[in-house]
């Protein structure tokens, strides 16, 4: 069965024939369009099973592969990318890790579930659901020591609609418009 679609902790839908990131129905969220590497990221990172991608591994799968070689930052980019438009997308917390000098990976607990496009959301087939393990195609795949993990999960709070990163640039913005204005004044 080929599986054209994730839907991410029950908040976000995946949709890989046209590289979109849909919110699930009722929550209100955007629809995200991914540009196409970003877009393999993802794929690549739902369909590890649970093991860590090295940003080598990226690289060759995402574009070498398809004769293509970019530089770090255009990875680097990308994955930022990526974590943005699934926030935008409606999911609550970043289930992207980095796993420090080791690579990125979906964060343990996250519930991934593949669907056709022919199943109904409630007919999906749930590959994780367990916080401590998680289960994909019937095989348990051992929780990441948190010792390993640098930028967990982290979780974003929202005040007016805007999230707590969007909030902490805000503050930078008006104490650096602050200090100006007491340099110039005073």
């Amino acid at each position: 069965m080929t599986f054209n679609s994730y839907i991410i902790n029950d908040e976000v839908i995946f949709n890989m024939d046209v590289n979109e990131l849909q919110p699930v129905a009722g929550k209100d969220h955007e629809a995200i369009t991914l540009n196409t590497p970003t877009a393999r990221c993802l794929q690549l990172l739902l369909e590890s099973n649970g093991n860590i991608i090295s940003r080598d591994e990226f690289l060759s799968a995402v574009w070498k592969e398809r004769g293509v070689v970019v530089s770090q930052n255009t990875f680097y980019q990308n994955i930022s990318l990526l974590r943005k438009s699934l926030l935008r997308a409606g999911l609550t917390q970043d289930v992207v890790v980095t796993v420090r000098q080791r690579g990125f990976v979906i964060a343990t607990g996250t519930v991934i579930r593949q669907v056709t496009l022919q199943n109904e959301f409630n007919s999906a087939q749930p590959l994780s659901t367990d916080a401590s393990m998680r289960i994909i195609n019937d095989k348990y795949i051992a929780k990441i020591d948190d010792a390993e993990v640098q930028n967990s999960v982290r979780k974003t709070f929202r005040i007016n609609g805007l999230t707590s990163r969007q909030l902490s640039w805000w503050t930078l913005i008006i104490v650096a418009i602050m200090a100006i204005i007491n340099i110039i004044f005073f």
